[in-house]
């Protein structure tokens, strides 16, 4: 993500010095119908995306999700081996003790945290300022939440309690088919202009850990709560198969668009945008399908049919 995100600034900043050589030695005048005639303009861009909590609730490690934190409470061995790790951080509780959790400490308004984002579309001008637009969006998003954990020891809850870390990450993917319109005649330069559509969306979980760490935010133990084991019963020292599970999957929603095109010459525009969507993905946290609210903001680097007509 970070190498694709480098390669975009390197094609804005070589798009823009395209278009300012464009105009060295030439009067442009923006008086005519380049960007409102019918024909092709294609563009790609990149900026940032804010996932709805809604269903970031996913990763908070509740038994009414299909991941949760009985994966490891739920196994014998698990809870052992968790144990054995939390033993070294925290030298006041002892094997003998007993360990868990309470769902009402569970984090009920986790948030993912703000990532990059990727995209590219195109959009065929009809004629008026009216098109239609499809494009394509790519974003992976990731939330941390925090549990303390339960524990019983002959001497008493006197000491801080252990803390675990539950680290979760997604791979979304949006296609949105939409209805544009250009306010062509508001300015020769800056035209406002609005993106109404039809979202098909797919999510995936990459990963949902979770983790102990040490005083010095070491991780000392690491236990996925995807079932890799496929609802095989893990026992240490057994050599199991492991399978590649896919959760997630695909969903459907409706998207909104608006921003401003900005004007470089006939050929280039750099359309800075924000993004709306009301999504259904298929996590369900709590067994409920909801709609997700999510937004994104993106500077698009826009080819006019004209870009490629004069090559």
């Amino acid at each position: 993500m970070r190498r694709f995100c480098v390669i975009l600034l390197v094609l804005l900043s070589c798009f823009a010095a395209y278009a300012q050589r464009e105009q060295i030695g030439e009067a442009v005048t923006f008086h005519d119908t380049t960007w409102y005639d019918r024909g092709f303009d294609v563009y790609i861009g990149g900026g940032m995306f804010w996932g709805g909590r809604q269903t970031a609730l996913y990763y908070n490690g509740s038994r009414y999700n299909e991941c949760n934190l009985n994966y490891i409470f739920d196994n014998e061995y698990r809870v052992r081996e968790l144990l054995e790790a939390v033993v070294k951080v925290y030298p006041h509780i002892s094997m003998s003790d007993q360990i868990g959790y309470n769902e009402s400490d569970l984090n009920m308004l986790p948030n993912y945290t703000v990532s990059a984002s990727v995209g590219v579309g195109v959009r065929y001008k009809i004629r008026n300022n009216w098109g239609i637009s499809l494009s394509y969006m790519f974003s992976r998003l990731s939330t941390t939440n925090k549990l303390l954990l339960t524990y019983t020891s002959i001497s008493g809850n006197l000491y801080d309690a252990p803390e675990l870390t539950l680290v979760g990450k997604e791979d979304r993917s949006m296609i949105d088919l939409s209805v544009s319109y250009l306010f062509s005649g508001v300015h020769p330069i800056v035209k406002p202009f609005v993106e109404v559509g039809a979202q098909f969306n797919y999510a995936k979980v990459k990963k949902f850990d979770a983790i102990l760490l040490d005083k010095r935010n070491n991780p000392v133990y690491t236990q996925t709560l995807m079932d890799i084991y496929n609802g095989g019963n893990y026992v240490p020292g057994v050599d199991m198969q492991t399978y590649d599970v896919i959760y997630g999957g695909p969903g459907f929603g409706a998207s909104f668009s608006a921003g401003l095109k900005i004007v470089v010459n006939k050929f280039v525009s750099i359309d800075p945008t924000f993004y709306f969507c009301a999504s259904r993905l298929h996590l369900e946290p709590y067994g409920n399908k909801v709609m997700s609210l999510n937004y994104g903001a993106m500077v698009r680097v826009v080819m006019n049919d004209f870009f490629f007509q004069n090559r």
